[in-house]
This record gives C-alpha cells, structure tokens and sequence, in this order.
C-alpha cells in the first residue's frame, strides 16, 4: 500500500513506471510546497507557475533520482533552484513582490466580535507575511523552509548549498529582523 512507503522508495517506484506512487508522493508534498512557492512570489500566478515547474522537473528526472538523501531534500533543492531561475529570467519580480490582493481581502467586513478577532489575527499574518517579503532573499528563503518543512537544519544547508552555521545565522538574523520590525 503506497501510504505505509517512504518518500525514497515511492519515488523510487514511480521512477520504474508505477504511476500511483506519484500520486501519493505529489499529495504529501503539494501543500507544502505550494505555500513556499506562494510565500516567495506572493502572486498566486507566479507561485503556480514555479509549482509546476518543480513537478515538471521531478517528473522529468524521475529516473535519475538516486536516495543519497531525504526526498523532501531533493524536492526543496529542486524548488530553490526554480525560484532562483525564476527571479533571475525577471529580476524584477525579486523587487515587486507584492502580495495579491484577492487572497489577502477575501472576506467581506466582519459583524460581531468573533469575526473582528478573527480579522485582526489575519492582517497581523497579513503584516507578518510583509515583513518576510520584506527580508533579504537568502534570510527569507532559509526562514521559509524552515517554517513550510519538517527540515531539519542539515537538510536546509544542503537544499541552500551552504553550512548549518550559516543557516542558523540566517535565521537568527531573520527573526531578529522581523521582530524588530513587527515591534
């Protein structure tokens, strides 16, 4: 049953042709993987586009994966290189991310308290998903991995290409950042 496999193994037998075994790989991972695409963009057509992109590319090599690590670190490693060719074909986008709007205001005005404490909490995720766009992209992107995986921070330095010092100062600086920002 393709629930009880690991990653490793049903990518590994989706690379010999058993087409389920993606479909159960692509269901553990496309939620998660989606938002962090999302949260680097912060425009939904943006964020699709390098989603499937990254589906495009494990698709692609399915039969050159070799379980030397984690699948969630060869599916991130993948995502990061996409974002990174994605911000360089428009560099512009790096300096414009601006969140789309439809997925922030949504919902009309709210009527009793419950409904005002709940739109309060959403322009505070709201302020706080600024501040990170707000971020360098190296902090922002170490932050985002960390935040959308149960990666652990080996895992993040070798997605990034870097050493776990260095993730951990990302990160240490990130969230300083963003409290001294969000105070």
């Amino acid at each position: 049953m393709p629930n009880k496999l690991s990653d490793e193994q049903l990518i590994l037998k989706y690379s010999k042709g058993e087409v389920t075994f993606f479909e159960e790989i692509y269901a553990r991972h496309k939620g998660p993987l989606f938002r962090y695409c999302l949260r680097n963009f912060k425009q939904r057509a943006i964020a699709e586009e390098c989603f499937q992109e990254i589906w495009l590319k494990i698709i692609k090599n399915r039969e050159r994966y070799q379980p030397k690590a984690l699948f969630t670190t060869y599916l991130y490693r993948i995502a990061q290189n996409t974002i990174i060719d994605l911000y360089r074909k428009d560099k512009k986008r790096s300096q414009d991310c601006e969140f789309d709007e439809q997925l922030v205001n949504s919902q009309a005005p709210y009527q009793d308290d419950l409904q005002m404490e709940q739109q309060q909490n959403k322009l505070q995720v709201t302020e706080l998903r600024t501040q990170i766009a707000e971020l360098p992209f190296e902090q922002r992107n170490t932050l985002l991995l960390k935040l959308n995986s149960d990666l652990s921070l080996d895992d993040i330095a070798r997605i990034l290409d870097c050493g776990k010092e260095t993730v951990k100062s990302r990160l240490r600086y990130a969230t300083g950042k963003l409290k001294g920002l969000l105070e």
